[in-house]
């Protein structure tokens, strides 16, 4: 996601002194980058993490724009430095939030989960760049709304600043495992036509380092397809990749979204189904409104993609597209992508009496749906990007409710209001019950990737995200069970299904080669103790789980097993699954 859904349009040059802030050297704790649906959730955690021991705590949000030449809102971006001949890598910019206290410091720049992963992942590794500290603008209130105290940001103190600008990351935030946002990176590279800059290495004949920008049909959003590793040697540079750890998080839902404005033929749209979908999206079933229940058969829709880089076009297309039949990128790639090209960049091809749109992130994904009539598009679930509006609604998939245990209006829940399972705060283990029970199939487990260095405050703020979820804004279902600190029925028992774990089938490009076996991890204590409320809670999930991080493979679209709390507990990890693409 590239766009705070809350962020305010215009900002303020707010000359602050800030006595804010504890002007001594301030320890970074996490500087992290990567998915836009963990945004929110760990600014929460990051926060509480921060005012622990009654500290005094402050935050700053702002919001890039491009970093492309004569642009002046290029306030946060990611500096990838890595270069091949005379090609260098754009910046990434991003929405940053910053977080500190005499404990420290935290910062996460929304960018996406493949660029999280690839900048992290790089050798040398990528760094934060701010403009200068005078020029960053300061809201007059806030950016975000979940601020348990509801306080206006603070500028940045020049002790923060320094703590930040040119420092490298010390993790990713994503909702695809690195095995798979390599994938996806070769596959866009080598495989669907993106590809620009050669590899001019010896073996390499034929593939590419760097592709193409991709561009938004609505939006200024680029997408820049660049090679990375997560083994061995890195491609551009050939120093030697640093070891990667994951930490699980949770599980939120791909929901997919509609046009619901008054005279819009999706503002009755209720349910699609797998094989529907695929054809829509393709192009393959001429975007007619029969592919979409509780819309006219005659109406030309426009379905609006996301780009291959996307954790969430991989997710959707893996657990929906593809076992549909189709990729949604059938028709798109025709060898020459440089921009502008015709209708491929930015994408824009006839569909029957339709039209074929891309976005690029979530903000931009979102907001074209429920802009532009007749259109139908997907994104993870998060209370920031896809909360409530009523120019969307969401639907079904093969009749289950993404959100709810079951379907009523489409409307998009607010957090905070209104009645059903997702409004703030939520009971614990009922938020997304279709998700939990494994009967709704279009999902991800977030992740925080990092390194041996910096795991300890990596995990530090990913159980701070997975305890405060269902009390702040309940985005996804915790990866470990949670012990609340409040009355009893608050404990969640944490997520009860997982996707096998399989070797992407272009995950390394030739000579490369990656050794991986699939291993869908380990188990954690069968029963966590809640003496607070006196109950205990089973550890039932696979998955990457500190010390014991034996977790390998990808998992997009993998296969679902479980909920093993209603039928079985297997002692060893259930079976994997061959390439799957």
């Amino acid at each position: 996601m590239r766009s705070f859904r809350n962020m305010i349009g215009a900002v303020a040059l707010v000359a602050i002194a800030a006595c804010a802030s504890n002007a001594s050297a301030q320890t970074l704790k996490v500087l992290t980058a990567g998915s836009s649906a963990q945004f929110g959730p760990f600014a929460v955690a990051a926060y509480k993490l921060a005012k622990s021991g009654g500290a005094k705590a402050y935050h700053y949000t702002v919001k890039s724009g491009t970093c492309l030449s004569g642009s002046t809102t290029c306030y946060a971006s990611l500096a990838d430095s890595r270069t091949v001949g005379s090609a260098t890598i754009n910046k990434e910019p991003g929405n940053l939030w910053v977080v500190w206290s005499s404990n420290g410091v935290w910062a996460y720049l929304s960018v996406d989960s493949t660029v999280g992963v690839r900048t992290f992942m790089a050798a040398p590794r990528a760094t934060l760049a701010l403009s200068p500290l005078a020029s960053l603008p300061v809201s007059g209130t806030s950016n975000y709304l979940y601020w348990s105290d509801s306080s206006h940001d603070t500028a940045l103190t020049s002790t923060v600043y320094a703590a930040l600008n040119g420092t490298t990351l010390t993790a990713a935030n994503t909702d695809i495992r690195p095995e798979d946002a390599l994938f996806a990176t070769n596959r866009a590279l080598n495989t669907l036509g993106y590809g620009s800059v050669a590899d001019p290495r010896a073996g390499h004949s034929g593939q590419y380092l760097i592709g193409y920008g991709i561009q938004s049909k609505f939006a200024t959003g680029i997408a820049n397809p660049v090679s990375f590793a997560i083994s061995g040697n890195d491609p551009f540079s050939g120093d030697p990749v640093t070891p990667f750890v994951t930490i699980p998080v949770g599980a939120a839902p791909i929901i997919f979204l509609a046009n619901n404005a008054g005279g819009s033929a999706t503002s009755t749209a209720t349910d699609i189904t797998t094989a529907n979908a695929s054809a829509l999206f393709s192009g393959t079933g001429g975007c007619a409104g029969s592919l979409v229940t509780g819309v006219s058969a005659s109406a030309a829709l426009l379905p609006i993609l996301r780009e291959p880089l996307s954790g969430t076009m991989n997710t959707v297309e893996f657990s929906v597209f593809d076992p549909g039949g189709n990729s949604q990128e059938t028709g798109i790639n025709n060898g020459n992508l440089a921009a502008p090209n015709g209708n491929i960049n930015p994408l824009q091809l006839p569909c029957g009496s339709g039209t074929r749109y891309r976005a690029i992130g979530t903000g931009d994904e979102v907001k074209d749906v429920e802009t532009q009539t007749n259109a139908v598009g997907y994104a993870f679930f998060s209370f920031e990007s896809t909360g409530a509006n009523a120019n969307g609604r969401y639907l079904t998939l093969n009749g289950v409710d993404p959100l709810y245990g079951a379907y009523s209006t489409g409307a998009l829940p607010s957090c905070g209001s209104g009645a059903g399972y997702l409004s703030c705060p939520v009971a614990g283990g009922s938020s997304f019950p279709h998700l939990r029970d494994g009967s709704y199939p279009a999902w991800s487990i977030y992740r925080i990737v990092t390194d041996s260095a910096h795991q300890a405050n990596a995990q530090a703020l990913a159980t701070e995200a997975e305890t405060l979820v269902n009390s702040t804004i309940p985005d996804f279902v915790p990866f470990n069970p949670v012990c609340a600190l409040v009355a009893s029925g608050k404990n969640d028992p944490g997520l009860d299904v997982y996707r096998e774990h399989f070797v992407p089938s272009t995950i390394a490009t030739t000579p490369d080669s990656i050794a991986i076996s699939p291993n869908d991890g380990p188990r954690n204590a069968t029963n966590v103790a809640c003496t607070t409320v006196r109950a205990s809670l089973p550890h039932l999930t696979l998955g990457g789980q500190g010390s014991s991080n034996t977790e390998k493979g990808g998992d997009v679209g993998g296969g679902i097993e479980g909920p093993f709390s209603k039928t079985h507990l297997p002692t060893a990890p259930g079976p994997t699954q061959s390439s799957t693409h």
